[in-house]
């Protein structure tokens, strides 16, 4: 039997989907640009099984948008809607925004999640850009004072960081936000290799530049052949 739909699944989703992935990050365009580019790609192990609910929470929002706050709602939400114990949550971050400029304790958000079961902490360091920089590179490319750089990944401009400026050298042309699905998503697998190969056994985060955001596309995608 369908499920009932829920308040937070977005129009055209699957009611009948048998498991439902539940994304929450704090950025507004970059992250969802990227979700959406990969449900949309052949890599996506779509066959109507998986629903991905992006929820994102923005900083005007009164019920708060760091992650912690993001927990609760999620846990809210898992109570009062629809959701199956299969299902999952995954809360997106930057260590550079919520650790180094909001001192948030990363470890309680981690162990939270853990008591849940079914919720999951996705963290890239310093920030997503870099999980969007393993798709088009390995970290072993880049010098140590480059690394550095990325590492502190300091404001360059208004609308630039250090990051950005590594991306359009990576992809030729000029890095947006607004990020194109084509510039990262067909090295999907390239990502998650390098990703998975810079993780440190023992660690729930990241605590030198790489990402866990690998550890929730694998479940997305289909088996690399």
């Amino acid at each position: 039997m369908p499920r009932e739909a829920t308040a937070l699944v977005r129009e055209g989703g699957h009611l009948n989907a048998e498991k439902y992935f539940v994304l929450s990050f704090e950025g507004t365009v970059t992250e969802k640009r990227y979700f959406d580019a990969l449900r949309s790609s052949d890599m996506f192990n779509d066959s109507g099984l998986i629903e991905m609910i992006p929820l994102i929470r923005r900083k005007s929002d009164a019920a708060g948008s760091d992650p912690i706050s993001v927990k609760t709602l999620l846990k809210k939400a898992k109570e009062e809607f629809n959701f199956k114990p299969t299902d999952e949550f995954w809360v997106i971050i930057d260590r550079d925004d919520w650790a180094d400029e909001h001192h948030i304790n990363l470890d309680k958000l981690v162990e939270d999640c853990k008591s849940e079961g079914n919720f999951f902490v996705a963290m890239s360091n310093p920030c997503f850009e870099l999980w969007l920089i393993l798709h088009r590179a390995e970290l072993s490319s880049f010098t140590e004072e480059e690394k550095e750089a990325i590492r502190k990944n300091d404001r360059i401009s208004n609308t630039k960081h250090y990051v950005d400026v590594v991306l359009e050298r990576l992809i030729d042309h000029p890095y947006k936000k607004r990020l194109k699905g084509d510039d990262f998503i067909p090295f999907v697998y390239d990502a998650i290799r390098r990703a998975e190969a810079g993780h440190v056994e023992g660690e729930d985060l990241p605590k030198d530049l790489g990402s866990d955001v690998y550890l929730l596309v694998k479940k997305l995608v289909n088996e690399n052949k």
